[in-house]
């Protein structure tokens, strides 16, 4: 298993769940904050990161083994942030192409013969 592949999968997959459930997860009471980042606790985000990412659930039992402590684990996953300053950031950062922009509409053409002919005067005077 490739740790860097791992951190980006968790990353994805945390940011994707965090913005499809954040209008539950912001309620809670499960906010800390871990070196100068405010995020939801570590424990809730292994909590759903195992249940998203099934190569985490494998790799747990030597991460714990390194190392028991969860702000640590999420810290090495790259998971240390605030998710909210994160979606914003990803927002912003990601420019949208233009907008196509569409041909002015032709001109309205009537199959009236007694326009075109009017049109057609007209224009010879001018």
């Amino acid at each position: 298993m490739n740790p860097e592949q791992l951190r980006q999968t968790a990353r994805s997959k945390w940011l994707a769940y965090y913005q499809e459930n954040r209008h539950w997860i912001v309620r809670l009471a499960i906010w800390s904050t871990y070196r100068g980042q405010r995020r939801p606790s570590s424990s809730f985000i292994l909590g759903v990161l195992t249940a998203l990412e099934p190569r985490l659930l494998d790799a747990l039992p030597v991460i714990v083994e390194l190392s028991n402590d969860p702000d640590r684990i999420i810290s090495a996953l790259g998971l240390n942030f605030n998710p909210d300053e994160e979606l914003a950031n990803r927002d912003n950062s990601a420019q949208l192409p233009p907008e196509p922009r569409l041909l002015p509409p032709k001109p309205f053409v009537s199959n009236r013969a007694e326009e075109h002919s009017e049109e057609a005067a007209q224009s010879h005077q001018t």
